[in-house]
């Protein structure tokens, strides 16, 4: 039985399958390099940033505005390089990345070249022909009814998105595509939460992230709320397949913990105009290092540009507003073990 529970539960530890990079990093954290220069361990890559549905929270809702999309040659040209270092690479928003002209073609490209590919998308449209080119499929739902989703969503495609996700649960092999449900969670939905997962559980979904709403305030389940559903899903799980995360702390957490950004180069994001944005939550300052319309991702990452964001990241006095980010995690792993004092002995 694949046990799905590890990749959660040990998704800091993917640092130990990367030593080099590690290594990389910790030359920059220890002042013997100025930069880290090897590529990110993973990517974020918006296909388009048109979309299918109009969700009230979307933190996209300004790259939406946009409607830019991808060159399918430049999109498949970045897969090249990602593929020959190792680089994953998650097809999402911007938009909703299946109604790219060219979807099925580049991501069946993707698979020709051996990329490893991680998808999130609203499951709206029927895509079962490529979900099992996925080392992971996520289909955003938000909702445990029709009449929620449309409040949610905009839209009334609920039974359309069960459908494609049973049509999905089945097409893939489950031991090459981990199959999960995105959820993020609002004053609306809190509530009802519990309703739908026994039926993702019957359908062979393999897990759900939970997520508070973000950048809507009004929306905003109370700290309260949340661990007492943390309570109901752990009891949930005693009985059931499927795995529930629902992550509270990183919502206790400010300006990145106060601490240096050394780990901001296990990833950034490829916008679907081509900008190469540095950082996945500094909405409040933009970090763009370039664009692969103009220039290939290997020159943009290791640009003069780069190497200035870098050493402006790893100041702890330039986390202010840096909130709800994964990378802090990373962050305070790489803090506390470098200041490990008997590194020596086991």
């Amino acid at each position: 039985m694949i046990n799905i529970w590890n990749e959660f539960e040990y998704s800091k530890f993917k640092l130990l399958l990367n030593h080099e990079k590690v290594k990389s990093i910790f030359n920059v954290l220890e002042k013997r390099s100025a930069y880290d220069s090897l590529p990110p361990i993973s990517v974020e890559f918006h296909l388009t940033d048109i979309c299918n549905l109009r969700c009230s929270w979307c933190t996209d809702r300004g790259l939406r505005e946009h409607k830019a999309s991808l060159d399918k040659d430049v999109a498949c040209r970045a897969f090249d390089y990602f593929a020959r270092n190792g680089v994953g690479v998650t097809i999402e928003g911007g938009g909703e990345p299946s109604v790219h002209k060219d979807f099925v073609s580049v991501i069946k490209y993707g698979n020709d070249i051996k990329l490893h590919m991680g998808l999130i998308t609203n499951g709206v449209n029927d895509i079962s022909e490529v979900i099992g080119f996925f080392k992971w499929a996520r289909i955003s739902l938000d909702s445990s009814n029709a009449l929620e989703y449309t409040e949610e969503k905009g839209l009334d495609r609920f039974e359309q998105v069960i459908s494609n996700l049973t049509r999905f649960a089945n097409a893939r092999n489950p031991r090459k595509t981990h199959l999960g449900v995105g959820y993020v969670l609002t004053k609306r939905n809190i509530a009802t939460v519990m309703d739908i997962l026994p039926k993702l559980d019957n359908i062979n979904v393999d897990y759900v992230y939970l997520r508070p709403v973000e950048e809507a305030v009004n929306l905003m389940p109370s700290i309260d709320e949340l661990f007492a559903l943390k309570k109901k899903l752990l009891s949930f799980m005693d009985t059931s397949r499927i795995k529930c995360l629902l992550s509270i702390s990183d919502r206790l957490i400010k300006n990145n913990d106060g601490l240096p950004c050394v780990a901001h180069s296990l990833t950034c994001i490829v916008q679907a105009n081509g900008d190469v944005a540095l950082c996945e939550k500094r909405r409040h300052d933009l970090i763009m290092l370039g664009n692969i319309n103009d220039a290939s991702f290997e020159r943009i990452w290791n640009s003069d540009v780069r190497i200035a964001a870098s050493r402006k990241l790893i100041d702890p006095t330039s986390q202010q507003g840096c909130d709800v980010c994964r990378i802090t995690s990373f962050n305070r792993v790489l803090n506390d073990v470098s200041s490990i004092h008997t590194k020596n002995f086991i």
